[in-house]
């Protein structure tokens, strides 16, 4: 997808919708360049990180078929994207049809090693599922913005780009009263999310063979 006028001014913060493969391609090195080093991720892909691609590539292109994928952009070109947010709005959830599953999801599971593979499908989503359950409730996720995964690239960080990139749904959330859910591993992501008005719900600790991570769990009313 491309800008069609010259006037357009940058950053731009706008929703990807049928965008070109080079823009899925940007969108994916984004996300991979905002969590390097990053112990969780490490733990997500089970020390392989040959394989973060194909499972950040996978959540994008899951992303644009049953949620929304919002970019900031710094001119018109594919590479101009620094940051990416992945959405499910209310009555959308990550990955809930095969469709979303078979553009990429499936194949990271085939990619994964067998105890990595069972990590994911017997312990961790089914982890994170109980934990937004027990604590907001069954089908509350479900039913407001869930923000699934969301990166800036570490070159950009402090100019605003992230909180511009959050603010886009937020006017949204606000509009239709509709509850903000996501899911965090930093003390300082923690706090950054406090600023803008979320609080912590609950906390949950997620043991592997490559490590151990927090993660807390929060929301915020509109």
């Amino acid at each position: 997808m491309s800008l069609l006028h010259a006037e357009t001014s940058y950053p731009l913060v706008k929703r990807l919708v049928d965008p070109s493969e080079a823009e899925v391609e940007q969108a994916t090195k984004v996300l991979v360049d905002a969590f390097k080093g990053d112990p969780f991720t490490n733990i997500l892909v089970g020390g392989n990180m040959d394989l973060e691609p194909l499972q950040l590539g996978a959540n994008i292109r899951a992303a644009l078929i049953g949620g929304q994928v919002h970019v900031i952009t710094l001119g018109p070109q594919p590479e101009d994207i620094v940051g990416v947010a992945l959405w499910y709005p209310p009555g959308s959830s990550s990955f809930s049809s095969e469709e979303e599953r078979a553009a990429g999801w499936n194949q990271f599971l085939e990619a994964a090693p067998d105890d990595l593979r069972k990590w994911w499908t017997d312990y961790f989503i089914p982890s994170m599922t109980r934990l937004n359950a027990d604590t907001l409730g069954s089908g509350y996720t479900h039913n407001s913005w869930h923000l699934h995964i969301f990166g800036v690239m570490r070159a950009r960080h402090r100019k605003g780009y992230g909180k511009a990139l959050y603010r886009l749904v937020e006017k949204q959330a606000k509009e239709t009263h509709s509850s903000i859910v996501l899911e965090t591993t930093t003390v300082l992501d923690v706090q950054i999310y406090q600023r803008l008005g979320l609080g912590v719900r609950g906390e949950i600790d997620i043991e592997s063979n490559y490590g151990k991570a927090h993660i807390w769990l929060m929301s915020k009313e509109n």
